[in-house]
């Protein structure tokens, strides 16, 4: 499959229990759709009124897919319903691709991408503004670099050895070799997946990391300091993935 993708719209992480997960991000400081709907979102501020960007939790086998934002797309129609706060039902209506690979991902078309941007959902306690980047392991980053960019009409570069950048908007895919993933993030001590590709963690831009470190430790969440301030935290503290929050100020 073939598509002209404007940018990584979202990230789809199935899971047996998506409420557990998205307790967990709680801890981690995140807001959240309303419970016992599904899907739970976690929404951020878009860089652009018709492309949302937010994380899925969605309960199906374990594994995480890239959602791609495609201007024309022709699938099955979704609609989601969250009641806000204010008590109106808010209702996104979506067209859904056919999911394709290596790296498990799927075109999506927004009918109402508002839907995804309701002011009390995109406000998070720990600060966080935007999902930047995915972080993705794969045998042959390159190769796999080079079908995605054909796939997605992408561009790519090559970061340092065993890193290849991939890019169609603001959210970018990183995509790393086991051993480039593990000496990078060796702070956090991630294990190399058994399964190649898979996505292993993802960048979110943070307002400070002062504020953010002190609800991660009231919240027992333990945590690993960076350069320029970053926070890392372990896939095991996170739900399954990494999570690396990037301060903007």
């Amino acid at each position: 499959m073939k598509v002209s993708a404007r940018d990584i719209d979202h990230l789809i992480v199935m899971t047996p229990d998506p409420d557990a997960l998205v307790t967990r991000l709680q801890q981690l400081g995140f807001n959240a759709t309303p419970e016992g709907v599904e899907p739970r979102c976690l929404c951020f501020q878009p860089q652009l009124e018709d492309i949302p960007n937010y994380i899925e939790v969605i309960e199906g086998d374990q594994g995480t897919a890239l959602a791609l934002n495609v201007a024309e797309l022709k699938g099955e129609e979704r609609v989601h319903q969250w009641e806000s706060e204010d008590g109106y039902e808010v209702d996104a209506r979506m067209i859904i691709g056919e999911t394709a690979g290596p790296l498990p991902w799927v075109p999506v078309k927004h009918e109402t991408p508002e839907s995804f941007m309701e002011p009390e959902w995109i406000v998070h306690p720990n600060g966080a503004l935007a999902l930047m980047a995915v972080h993705a392991v794969a045998e042959d980053p390159a190769a796999l670099a080079k079908a995605l960019k054909a796939a997605w009409r992408a561009q790519t570069e090559e970061i340092f050895d065993g890193c290849v950048l991939v890019r169609t908007g603001a959210v970018e895919l990183l995509l790393w070799s086991s051993t480039a993933w593990q000496l990078e993030y060796k702070a956090i001590e991630p294990m190399a997946p058994t399964e190649l590709p898979s996505i292993v963690g993802i960048a979110i831009a943070i307002e400070r990391s002062r504020p953010l470190q002190a609800l991660l430790a009231a919240n027992n969440v333990a945590y690993s300091l960076a350069e320029d301030g970053r926070v890392i935290v372990a896939p095991e503290q996170a739900g399954g993935f990494a999570i690396e929050f990037i301060p903007q100020t």
